[in-house]
């Protein structure tokens, strides 16, 4: 792995670091002005919305005006308004209606830039390196989440909104410095593809459809987007106080968990790296079966200690099947419509979890906390069973 592949990990890892703390600083204060739950909820389904909405688009874009162009000239305007929404923060802050106006737009232009990113990284690193080169960037990343989701409210209280998003801002303009050494291999990519431009908008579902490996990795996908809808933090804070009958610290303890057992997975993912890339659909099948079996553990544990113990577990699982799902589509997948079929899975993710949070609510709210998770880890475990007879049934049918 070159040096090319550090300032893109880099790059991304600043990109996502600076996303979280402009969400919670933004979600602070919506609830600090408003005093309402409700209107602190609309920011995270505007993004959804603007996500679902950018990833439409996004393949359309791509052919229009060539990758390079975009991930040259949309973070910059990206980070214009940024510069803008700081500069007249206080102003915003008075009048939501223009708040909610900046934060739609500031949303569309970050889903535009997601799917381009994340198809980047075969680009970086040869076809036998993809799985450790996946792993590390996994590590970094669940790094800056760890860190962010964890100093970011007390950031927010010691040094004030308006000084934390200056901060963002800085985090955005290093993030472009770090992904500068990048832009000539994008520019030689939209050189060679010139000549293969189809129908723009439908080439990420038609790749999805008529490839039955990426089909069968999509349809995993989903439906793991829809269980994981399980793990948001008013299902899990039902759960720590209701079923585990402990304080709402509890709550922080047993995502602090999940994130260090997904560094450890990272960790482990890197260093197996050579067996995983020989049997990724193995990896990933045994990945997403040992996680639903943990996620329905849980749900029937009531002991504290344990929940702890069975989410660090879950992190190195969710990690093997995650590295080896990305690094299957990343192979399977021709370079030129890796971006367009990552947006049209941004746009299934967007649909599924929206739709799966408003159903777990509902479901939460009938049956409890305890049950959500036994539904989601059984979901899981039916939906990977399926996966897994496909791509026998797939394997079978080659071999003939």
């Amino acid at each position: 792995m070159g040096n090319k592949f550090w300032f893109y990990t880099g790059s991304k890892s600043l990109l996502m670091l600076s996303d979280i703390l402009f969400v919670m600083t933004i979600t602070f204060v919506i609830y600090q002005d408003t005093q309402s739950v409700a209107y602190a909820a609309v920011f995270p389904l505007i993004r959804t919305l603007c996500q679902l909405l950018a990833g439409l688009i996004s393949p359309v874009l791509t052919d229009r005006f060539q990758a390079y162009r975009l991930l040259k000239w949309v973070p910059l305007l990206r980070l214009g308004m940024f510069i803008v929404f700081t500069a007249q923060f206080h102003f915003f802050q008075q009048h939501m209606v223009w708040l909610f106006g900046a934060l739609i737009l500031i949303s569309i232009t970050g889903g535009f830039i997601s799917p381009l990113l994340q198809a980047i990284m075969p680009m970086l690193v040869p076809a036998n390196q993809l799985v450790k080169a996946n792993s590390t960037a996994s590590i970094f990343h669940q790094m800056v989440q760890i860190a962010g989701y964890s100093f970011t409210g007390m950031l927010v209280l010691f040094i004030g909104p308006f000084y934390l998003l200056g901060i963002t801002c800085l985090m955005i303009v290093l993030s472009y410095l770090f992904f500068m050494p990048v832009f000539p291999l994008l520019k030689q990519e939209d050189v060679d593809r010139k000549a293969n431009k189809l129908n723009s908008f439908k080439d990420g579902w038609t790749v999805i459809w008529k490839n039955k490996t990426v089909r069968t990795l999509t349809f995993m996908d989903v439906c793991e987007n829809i269980a994981g809808a399980v793990w948001i933090g008013a299902i899990t804070l039902a759960f720590v106080t209701h079923d585990l009958k402990e304080s709402e610290d509890w709550w922080g303890f047993i995502n602090a968990a999940y994130y260090t057992g997904a560094i450890i997975g990272g960790l482990l993912a890197a260093w197996m790296s050579r067996f995983i890339q020989r049997q990724l659909l193995l990896f990933m099948a045994a990945g997403s079966f040992i996680y639903a079996v943990l996620t329905i553990l849980f749900a029937l544990n009531s002991l504290p200690w344990l929940a702890l113990v069975l989410c660090i577990l879950m992190g190195p699982a969710y990690q093997i099947r995650d590295v080896s799902q990305q690094t299957i589509l990343q192979t399977e997948t021709p370079v030129r419509d890796l971006s367009k079929v990552y947006s049209a899975h941004y746009v299934l993710s967007s649909v599924s979890v929206g739709l799966s949070i408003f159903f777990v609510g509902m479901i939460a709210d009938a049956f409890g906390a305890r049950f959500v998770y036994l539904l989601g880890g059984l979901f899981v475990l039916i939906c990977s069973g399926i996966a897994i007879l496909a791509f026998m049934v797939q394997k079978k049918r080659a071999a003939v």
